[in-house]
């Protein structure tokens, strides 16, 4: 490959070189790394190679962008901020140390992908070896999760059939057959033969589709399901994710997801009609009742008019009564009438208060007067939290109830599927694929 670089490019290099000579490191930047790596033919090995580089450690200083050349080999640098392979021919970065690196569609991020996939193989082997999800043996979430999801999976989705006993036997037997086929086609090229060879790859491959138990992995939990993929025998892992759960741990998730929507857009992000519905507007009262009651008690002759008063002991009023009964009596000596007089003028300075049935009818008018409106609008009169007028557990279960599992929970297609397994309900969501 020839590469274009201009002569200050060069002479950067060789400043560079010659600053840092006798040190067990160098320190460039970003754009003097990129240029050392265009002299080199895009090689980070013969960089390093480099006469003056030789058993040195290069640090970059800065973030390393390298996304969408023809950088390969890059090894054994610092890198002091992020490096980006992305779209290069990198396949290793073995002593490199950064603080992230991307490489999205590169050799290394399919070694790696590999090797990842093959070490859950492993781990699968060995649940299968030892039977894990055997759920006679067996009581974890994970294990009764990951039968209902192969029961569906067999059942219910077409692109999956299960293995059956004597398939390992027949595939040693073909991959054998494959094997002695393919050296008869590279000793005598027989078209017939070669017939023959892919019937048996076209076999091989229907029976390596086929799964068993473990060819489930455990993936992660999606607000407390079970998410699985499928890890097919050649190492091919599914893009489709499926959530598990049975009716209570399904709709707690649910529940939960609720709670996190109502975090992110608020109740007043719901339909308006539907919160309108779900508002408690005895609640409401209930919040202005206690402020009213607190003024009106406070302040009752500005209230109420003489005659609401009465005395705080009713037997006041009962000897009141008496003695104005007595002193219209004909026959009453002036001696009584004086004495009843002066009682009658003590009595009448008694404390005095408003029944408590005026009081609550008072504040029932004034809390109403408040609140003559929508409660939606009363709340947002008086700029109200939403949340403290709703039941929120009755508000949830109803968006659950009139949205649906699928439509609550799976952000992927909105879709949920139900399976009866051991006598008991169980949900699935495809919430990846």
């Amino acid at each position: 490959m020839r590469v274009n670089i201009d002569i200050s490019q060069i002479r950067d290099v060789v400043k560079v070189l010659l600053e840092n000579e006798g040190d067990n490191e160098v320190v460039i930047s970003p754009e003097q790394y990129t240029n050392f790596l265009k002299f080199a033919g895009y090689d980070g090995r013969a960089v390093q190679n480099m006469k003056q580089f030789r058993g040195k450690r290069i640090v970059v200083d800065g973030d390393l962008d390298l996304s969408k050349t023809d950088a390969k080999n890059i090894t054994n640098i610092t890198v002091k901020g992020d490096l980006n392979v992305s779209y290069t021919q990198v396949n290793s970065l073995e002593g490199v140390d950064a603080k992230r690196v991307f490489k999205y569609s590169t050799p290394l991020e399919t070694i790696l992908i590999k090797r990842e996939r093959a070490k859950k193989n492993a781990e699968q082997e060995t649940l299968r070896a030892n039977d894990e999800w055997n759920l006679e043996t067996s009581n974890t979430d994970i294990a009764e999760y990951a039968n209902v999801l192969f029961e569906y999976l067999i059942s219910s989705v077409g692109d999956f059939e299960a293995k059956e006993p004597g398939d390992d036997e027949r595939l040693k037997q073909l991959y054998d057959e494959k094997e002695r086929r393919e050296q008869i086609e590279i000793d005598t090229e027989d078209n017939e033969n070669l017939l023959d060879l892919e019937a048996i790859e076209e076999e091989i491959g229907e029976l390596e589709k086929r799964i068993d138990l473990y060819n489930l992995v455990y993936d992660y939990r999606y607000y407390g399901m079970r998410v699985f993929y499928v890890l097919t025998n050649d190492l091919e892992e599914t893009k489709e994710r499926w959530a598990v759960g049975d009716e209570r741990t399904t709709y707690r998730a649910a529940y939960e997801k609720v709670d996190e929507l109502i975090d992110e857009i608020g109740i007043n992000g719901f339909n308006t009609s539907f919160v309108e519905n779900h508002l408690d507007e005895e609640e409401l009262k209930d919040y202005f009742r206690e402020g009213e009651e607190e003024e009106v008690r406070g302040n009752l002759e500005e209230f109420f008019d003489e005659d609401d008063f009465e005395y705080s002991d009713p037997k006041v009023q009962e000897r009141i009564d008496e003695i104005e009964a007595r002193l219209e009596d004909s026959e009453i000596d002036q001696e009584e009438y004086d004495e009843l007089n002066e009682e009658l003028d003590e009595l009448k300075d008694s404390d005095k208060t408003v029944p408590e049935h005026l009081i609550d009818a008072k504040v029932e008018d004034l809390v109403d007067n408040l609140v003559s409106g929508t409660a939606m609008s009363v709340i947002e009169n008086y700029g109200l939290n939403l949340a403290d007028f709703i039941n929120l557990s009755d508000f949830k279960k109803d968006v659950i109830d009139s949205d649906g599992i699928g439509h609550t929970l799976n952000s992927y297609d909105g879709t949920e599927d139900t399976i009866e397994f051991n006598d008991e309900e169980y949900y699935i969501l495809q919430i990846e694929g």
